[in-house]
């Protein structure tokens, strides 16, 4: 091991539960499939490709099909191999070692763990009480740093950053501002007109959440054109495989079969909500993401997750200390919906 750094040695593995012989409620994945007349036609389009040549570097129909779906400037978008990888872009692009990130707590895992890999120095801002977003600390705790990178709605809060809170802080730090809305379908709302006014401001959007593509792997990312270029060099070359190009092309431009699904998701998770709130033990946090997160008085969250789990419902459990006493839970379909609601009645009555 003496020639592996220590940054990676000290790293714990990631991991999640993988189990689909039980409800699966515990990743945030869409619980709808991408719909069998559109998977014939991504398969047929691929069918007829060659497959012994290389694909485009830059998938330009791809890219084309992202512009009209966000109404945003072909020059300013890049496509990935899942938002994973554009995120390692942005750290590779704006930061070396020992530069200050500042991330908030809890958030999305990914970003400390790259910081941690590349060696940087890690900024933590802790959310509210409730979850909230402390603008004027995270303004702060920038004065000095190289990157903001955060999420809106938060992972695994589902709590959001307001738009004027965007702007103050793009205008207040000086590094780059990088905005992760993975969840903005669930959310309805953007920051991604105001990327034209902060050289500063960089979106991150991805497949894997909405548009039912978890599996394939590919996410975008709006920047100005100028700084779009230099997160193209920092990508991996050939990254988006042909699959990845076709898939995403067509579900852009068939986009109206997933947003009914999103629509669904979202009366869902307000369905849900409102059912957790009836009970006197139950205590949610209000989500604009396609997941909730709850707590249990007088539960260990882990024994919950347990007997969740026991009943045929896996769900995400956490082992930092402001998540500890809560688990989350992905909003699925109607009848999975009701089936956690079912076994959650059933915990609470022993």
């Amino acid at each position: 091991m003496k020639f592996v750094k220590d940054s990676v040695t000290s790293l714990s593995e990631y991991f999640v539960l993988q189990d689909f012989s039980v409800v699966k409620l515990n990743q945030n994945e869409s619980p709808f499939d991408v719909p069998a007349e559109l998977k014939d036609k991504i398969l047929k389009k691929l069918a007829e490709m060659n497959w012994n040549r290389y694909c485009e570097n830059r998938p330009l129909a791809l890219i084309r099909a992202i512009a009209e779906y966000t109404q945003f400037p072909e020059s300013g978008i890049v496509a990935a191999n899942a938002s994973n990888e554009i995120i390692q872009a942005v750290f590779s692009t704006f930061c070396r070692q020992d530069d200050k990130i500042v991330v908030v707590t809890p958030g999305f895992s990914v970003y400390p763990r790259l910081a941690h890999l590349h060696e940087m120095t890690l900024v933590p801002v802790p959310l509210g009480v409730n979850f909230e977003f402390d603008v004027s600390q995270i303004i702060w705790a920038a004065a000095e740093a190289k990157m903001v990178i955060l999420s809106s709605p938060n992972n695994p809060t589902g709590t959001t950053l307001p738009i004027e809170a965007v702007i103050q802080i793009a205008k207040g730090i000086n590094g780059v501002f990088v905005l992760d809305e993975a969840y903005v379908d669930f959310h309805k709302i953007s920051a991604q007109e105001y990327i034209h006014k902060f050289e500063n401001l960089v979106i991150i959007r991805t497949f894997s959440k909405a548009f039912s593509l978890a599996g394939l792997r590919l996410g975008y990312v709006l920047a100005q054109p100028h700084i779009a270029k230099q997160l193209e060099k920092a990508k991996l070359p050939f990254s988006v495989g042909i699959f990845q190009q076709i898939a995403g092309e067509m579900l852009m431009k068939n986009h109206a079969a997933i947003n009914k699904n999103v629509e669904i998701i979202i009366s869902e998770r307000e369905k849900l909500f409102a059912a957790l709130t009836k009970f006197d033990q139950v205590h949610p946090i209000k989500s604009a993401a396609n997941f909730i997160i709850f707590k249990i008085d007088g539960r260990s969250a882990q024994l919950a997750f347990e007997l969740f789990y026991q009943n045929g419902i896996l769900l995400r459990y956490f082992n930092e200390k402001q998540l500890s006493p809560f688990l989350r839970v992905t909003i699925g379909k109607p009848d999975e919906n009701n089936k956690f609601l079912t076994v959650l009645k059933k915990i609470l009555s022993k």
